[in-house]
């Protein structure tokens, strides 16, 4: 952190007492603790320009939601630009990643977290926005193109084609985490469950959530059952599923 960037988050926080780095977040932002005069806070340092992208667009969900449901996402505290960085602060929230929790659990606690995952998303869902999917597909489809011809992406041209011509029919719109893995949600120390990394959040398919929620579990069909009691809306296709987790998700 440069002396720079620690003056301009004391203009937010108070005096600085203590900075923890704790490494970086699937290798988009790297992410530090911090215990200030004010409170406990989480920063969020990116530097390659696509991740800047992703953390400008956090902050816009973060300080709306903060206006919509206050307590639903971490707290937004501020954004700012030192140099070739941007960064974002937000109120820190004490817990571990579901991805964590999981791989500390007995096999029972695994398959009751599996049920709380399904059952939370399920609730999510349930805010829904009107209209329809295809807002939501056109825009990601036409960033995806713009990732291809930018080299953001592992995501081909060809794959693209592919799925421009072979789109699932549409739902009704809902909020959607947007990148819904077991990494980008927070446990509490009561179990309760909580959004992070919330930069995609918008109304959108709630099948693409689903699809990315359930990738790990796709061949363990008592974790996945577990999963669907919570959830209850409709089961995924195999079509959805491939669409969704093999196609759309390459390239983000």
């Amino acid at each position: 952190m440069t002396e720079a960037t620690r003056v301009r988050i004391e203009q937010l926080t108070g005096d600085i007492e203590h900075v923890e780095k704790l490494g970086e977040q699937g290798g988009t932002s790297i992410v530090y603790r911090i215990e200030a005069k004010k409170g406990r806070y989480l920063l969020k340092t990116a530097t390659e320009a696509r991740y800047q992208e992703w953390l400008a667009e956090e902050a816009i969900v973060l300080d709306e939601w903060m206006q919509r449901e206050p307590g639903f996402l971490p707290e937004y505290v501020g954004f700012f630009k030192t140099e070739q960085q941007s960064h974002l602060l937000m109120q820190w929230r004490d817990g571990m990643t579901l991805t964590t929790a999981l791989r500390q659990a007995t096999s029972e606690q695994r398959i009751q977290l599996w049920q709380a995952f399904g059952t939370y998303l399920f609730q999510f869902h349930q805010r829904m926005t009107g209209g329809t999917s295809q807002e939501w597909l056109t825009e990601r489809l036409m960033t995806a193109e713009r990732y291809v011809a930018s080299a953001w992406t592992s995501g081909t041209m060809d794959l693209l084609k592919r799925l421009k011509s072979s789109c699932p029919k549409l739902i009704t719109a809902s909020w959607i985490h947007g990148d819904c893995t077991t990494d980008n949600l927070l446990v509490a120390t009561d179990g309760t469950l909580s959004f992070i990394d919330v930069g995609a959040m918008r109304p959108g398919d709630r099948r693409y959530d689903i699809a990315l929620a359930i990738s790990p579990i796709i061949d363990d069909p008592r974790a996945l059952d577990a999963f669907y009691e919570g959830y209850r809306f409709e089961r995924l296709t195999t079509r959805e599923f491939d669409y969704y987790e093999h196609g759309l998700y390459t390239f983000f």
